[in-house]
């Protein structure tokens, strides 16, 4: 269990929108029953009494006396506070426990957590002189405060506390203000919520003022399991989206509201489910306590985990019309602080969540941003919007800037890894005509036939200098293009589409050479071959760029292989000259590092993407570079920088020049459990399904196999190298290769 300094820390639950931000600092922790842009700051006082009368408490409660030396623990579905009497050697603990298990539907949108609280003896603190005997038992408590909320506590069923409260569907910033000052134009809609904390140890007493519950226990040793268990969940049953799809305005109710139809039958499932559903979640964070991960990877999946949890949003339709509710569902993720909804670039970033645990999540999501497709007259074609609306509004695309290019690309690739990954052509099967519409754009964008995109170039990367972002016949997006649209020729044949499929693999086979000559510039590819800034404007601004050469055209950049990834973990070629892009990745590495990571490229060094590197490195990891792994700490350093004294951002992806924060893209980090490994999955194999790993085999490593698990039946395959570098399979299920080198 890594521990670290305190720090803001989030726990969310997925598609259910229930969480909990803890933010030590202020001595408060903030939530809601619809997640982090609807919170409300909550005073909660967890502790003991001391035998003297001394309530002493974790750093969320304005009220009593902080223990010694609090210190929190994370595993991926867990975090556990600790604290110290020093008068008294007791040590105090407070864990709470998301749960998680995939594909397990009813268990993950379960609007509920588990908590425990327990008292340990302690030897000496800090030698300290103790004020007294420790005692043999002592009394813990739970009481909260949280404005505009009617809090009731009972000793009912041994003990509990409602909450009742309204609450607002549409997100809101700390400061007031939207992405890059954009606040929303959207009217609140309240809806009434309801939580509860129920006691499942017998015995409690209500505290005077009602809003509190205090529980007398055993101090005993550390290895005893004696421990107060609780549970909190919350319920709101009203739409808390509106969706516009098929020329209706359908509301959009949390999924978890059909089953779990009030607070009563959520309390009910939790606790009748507590075991099972602890014991499942438990299983699944062993697999990466076990795993070999340096400590700051450890720190990054867990922190990014939730913050990707606390984004999602898995909700069922109504009918549009009567308001009935129908069996058709939405998910979709919020961009964090700028409220967008699946993010197509984003979401290609969090595709390693989904590949390597849930895979019909990315399906649903690879139905959904269709709706938003935008015809294209001058090449008959079509691209796809960059995301599907803001806030609590699914209608049109709300960034203010079209991408097509880049989410054409990022469409196609997400389609040939969900497809070679899962063996389901179905998809493909059903979205042949849009693909052919993606791909048609594609191959139009190259309007005088040099293998780079001239048109549709503008990219997301909003924060980056003109080079990197809008200028025409960028090598990251001739790369991705290509990719794209081998991507494309892959899919369409299978599907019966030749003719199309033929025109992909004709400008891929005459780009590729083109762009190799045009943007390598010995060391590295530049970061566009179209110097000049005639015509080029500014997307943020829309002002002309000035400059006659655009600056940074020749600079190093992260991005060149960002469209390459994804097809390689499925067994499609790079593309690229092997040995230039290791080159371009480690020489760009190097010059653009900076303390918390690498800038776009050299010409903004601090402009770092936390996400942008992670999937960098995964690449790099994947080409068989050894470096990588090692920058984790840098992005590590950032997010506590981000989380400590004054500072509350939670996952933030970017450093001090932006301000993406609660991020949900940071789940890129999961990408080193299938990178170092360097697994390839290619279920749609000519000769089979192909599978195989090729890990480093200079360290002693145990790597879980994570999409190769059969999660109904508990197994789940692990890659082990050993001391004398010999690979294994542990568990193995399906057919898996073990790459050998001379």
């Amino acid at each position: 269990m890594p521990t670290m300094q305190l720090m803001s820390w989030t726990v969310a639950r997925l598609g259910s929108r229930f969480q909990l931000l803890f933010e030590p600092h202020k001595r408060q922790i903030r939530h809601s029953a619809l997640g982090r842009f609807l919170d409300q700051p909550v005073d909660l006082m967890v502790g003991l009494i001391e035998p003297d009368g001394t309530e002493r408490v974790l750093p969320f409660s304005q009220r009593g006396s902080l223990l010694c030396n609090c210190e929190q623990f994370e595993r991926l579905n867990s975090i556990t506070y600790r604290g110290y009497s020093e008068k008294y050697r007791l040590r105090f603990e407070f864990n709470i426990h998301s749960v998680f298990y995939p594909q397990d539907e009813a268990l993950c949108t379960m609007p509920a957590f588990y908590m425990e609280m327990r008292v340990t003896q302690s030897p000496n603190v800090r030698l300290l002189r103790p004020a007294g005997k420790r005692p043999g038992k002592v009394k813990m408590f739970i009481r909260l405060a949280r404005p505009d909320t009617q809090i009731v506590a009972t000793s009912d069923h041994g003990g509990r506390i409602d909450l009742t409260y309204q609450c607002p569907t549409v997100p809101k910033s700390d400061d007031g203000v939207g992405h890059f000052g954009k606040p929303l134009k959207q009217e609140d809609c309240w809806v009434p919520a309801r939580e509860q904390i129920a006691s499942l140890n017998a015995g409690c007493t209500v505290d005077p003022d009602g809003r509190g519950l205090t529980y007398e226990m055993p101090v005993t040793e550390e290895s005893s399991g004696t421990k107060w268990r609780l549970v909190w969940g919350a319920h709101c049953g009203e739409p808390v989206l509106r969706v516009n799809q098929d020329k209706k305005v359908r509301q959009a109710r949390l999924l978890y509201a059909s089953r779990l139809p009030n607070i009563e039958a959520v309390m009910k499932d939790a606790i009748d489910h507590r075991d099972d559903r602890l014991g499942h979640s438990r299983r699944f964070e062993k697999l990466f306590d076990q795993a070999s991960l340096i400590v700051s990877q450890r720190h990054l999946i867990c922190q990014t985990w939730h913050s990707f949890l606390s984004n999602t949003f898995w909700c069922q339709l109504d009918d549009g019309e009567t308001g009935a509710v129908t069996k058709d569902q939405w998910f979709s993720v919020m961009e964090g602080n700028s409220f967008y909804h699946s993010t197509l670039d984003d979401e290609y970033n969090c595709s390693l969540f989904y590949l390597a645990l849930w895979p019909d999540l990315l399906a649903k999501q690879l139905k959904q941003w269709p709706m938003l497709e935008k015809p294209h007259k001058p090449s008959n074609a079509a691209f796809l919007s960059h995301d599907m609306g803001r806030g609590s509004e699914i209608s049109e695309q709300a960034y203010d800037h079209d991408m097509p290019v880049e989410e054409n690309c990022n469409y196609v690739l997400l389609m040939q890894a969900h497809a070679h990954w899962t063996g389901d052509l179905s998809l493909v099967k059903s979205h042949v005509s849009l693909l052919e519409r993606l791909a048609r754009y594609l191959i139009w964008t190259d309007r005088d036939g040099s293998g780079f995109t001239s048109e549709g170039s503008p990219n997301t990367i909003d924060d980056a200098s003109p080079a990197s972002q809008v200028a025409r016949k960028q090598t990251y997006l001739a790369v991705k293009r290509i990719a794209a649209l081998d991507a494309a020729a892959n899919l369409l044949h299978r599907a019966g589409s030749h003719e199309v499929a033929a025109q992909c693999e004709k400008i891929v086979a005459e780009a590729t050479p083109m762009i190799e000559k045009a943007a390598w510039l010995g060391d590295h590819y530049a970061v566009c071959v179209d110097r000049s800034s005639t015509g080029v404007t500014d997307a943020r601004t829309g002002e002309a760029i000035t400059d006659d050469e655009i600056p940074g055209w020749d600079a190093y950049s992260i991005y060149t292989g960002n469209g390459l990834l994804l097809p390689l973990m499925c067994a499609r070629p790079a593309l690229l000259d092997g040995k230039r892009l290791r080159a371009d990745l480690y020489n760009a590495m190097r010059e653009t590092l900076s303390p918390y990571g690498c800038g776009h490229s050299t010409l903004e060094p601090e402009n770092v993407w936390v996400s942008q590197n992670l999937w960098r490195d995964h690449l790099g990891t994947y080409l068989g570079l050894s470096w990588t792994p090692f920058l984790a700490q840098r992005y590590w350093d950032m997010q506590v920088m981000s989380n400590t004294h004054l500072q509350s951002l939670g996952f933030v992806d970017c450093y001090i020049g932006n301000n993406l924060s609660f991020f949900p893209r940071g789940v890129t980090s999961i990408g080193y459990l299938l990178a170092q490994p360097r697994l390839v999955i290619d279920r749609l194999s000519a000769n089979g399904p192909q599978i195989s790993v090729d890990p480093d085999r200079h360290l002693n490593q145990r790597l879980p196999l994570l999409p190769l698990a059969d999660w109904k039946a508990g197994k789940i395959p692990v890659c082990v190298v050993d001391a004398s570098g010999k690979v294994t399979i542990e568990g193995q299920i399906d057919p898996v290769t073990i790459i050998e080198h001379e």
